[in-house]
């Protein structure tokens, strides 16, 4: 009984880890995406420029939304490691 217990703390800790991984680098292509978004726009392309700033908040805010469906899924031990 305490091997299943450990056996899930530790799934738990490698899902936060993973998730904090895929932050980092989702934030990372949120930046480039909306720095190119204020290109395109910079460079007469509005709406493909819209549509870059639009895309990379959405990136940016993936993480959250994820933590959001874990809590609800009935899974809140599960949180990314900042």
């Amino acid at each position: 009984m305490n091997t299943l217990i450990l056996a899930q703390a530790s799934l738990d800790g490698a899902l936060s880890e993973g998730l904090g991984i895929i932050a980092k680098f989702l934030y990372i292509i949120a930046v480039v995406v909306i720095a190119h978004g204020g290109w395109q726009v910079r460079s007469g392309n509005a709406d493909m420029g819209k549509m870059s700033i639009v895309g990379g908040l959405l990136l940016g805010l993936a993480v959250v939304i994820a933590e959001a469906l874990f809590t609800a899924g009935g899974m809140p031990t599960i949180s990314v490691s900042r």
